[in-house]
């Protein structure tokens, strides 16, 4: 399996650690890419809206963003790892979530993103990690996502190396649990239904030309508005995927 995990920041702390714990027992051989935010995306973004209107290529910020969109489009499972700061995603997977908002699925999704599992992964060191998790699912499921997964746990340290050994062996636990249900293999998926709905959703919208021109052009060129579907490959013949 293809893996390709994105950090919320440089720290090896506690969702570093957890992190590495799914990579050891997901990889299977695969390709591991790990990139690093705010290092590999060091600019903000500044709302401009050029990547909605004219096209990904002329943000400003491409020399950084391209390379990221290349391993997302490459991996078979897409980790998002950010610990929870101030409830939410730290500022650079913010500012990532950001910069992607043009493969929301209103606009021009990658067909490749409809087969993929992603996993949500977040810590906190006390408090609540349901807000820094939903903020990446809501961008994963607008991405178009195939299977989205979360993983959530509050370690009441501030460290690695003070979290108790009780909450160690539940977190070996849970990543155990949460990595056979995902599967190593690689396969992959047919979305969902809340994926496909919003998916039927959109395109009766393009259809009535109620979305921006250019995203209706993309989706046209995809054949998305008339009988083409992104999962077509994996729904009528899983068997060629094993």
């Amino acid at each position: 399996m293809n893996i390709t995990l994105i950090y919320g920041s440089q720290r090896h702390g506690s969702t570093w650690h957890i992190a590495q714990k799914f990579v050891s027992a997901l990889a299977c051989g695969g390709e591991i890419r790990e990139i690093y935010l705010p290092d590999a995306l060091p600019v903000l973004c500044t709302a401009c809206g050029v990547c909605l209107t004219q096209g990904a290529r002329y943000c400003p910020h491409r020399q950084y963003v391209e390379p990221i969109v290349r391993a997302l489009d490459q991996a078979d499972l897409v980790i998002l790892a950010s610990e929870a700061s101030a409830l939410h995603v730290t500022g650079a997977m913010k500012n990532l979530l950001d910069h992607l908002v043009y493969r929301w699925m209103e606009h021009r999704p990658s067909p490749t993103m409809f087969t993929k599992t992603a996993l949500a992964l977040t810590t906190a060191p006390t408090g609540s990690t349901r807000a820094a998790c939903k903020d990446m699912t809501d961008s994963l499921a607008h991405w178009g996502v195939g299977a989205i997964r979360t993983y959530g746990r509050t370690v009441h340290a501030r460290t690695w190396e003070e979290v108790s050994p009780r909450i160690r062996r539940e977190i070996d636990r849970g990543v155990s649990r949460l990595s056979a249900k995902i599967g190593g293999c690689g396969m992959a998926v047919v979305p969902s239904a809340a994926v496909q709905q919003r998916f039927y959703s959109v395109r009766l919208m393009h259809r009535l030309s109620a979305l921006p021109r250019p995203d209706r052009a993309y989706w046209g060129e995809n054949g998305w508005l008339g009988r083409v579907r992104p999962w077509d490959a994996v729904s009528r013949a899983p068997e060629d995927l094993k």
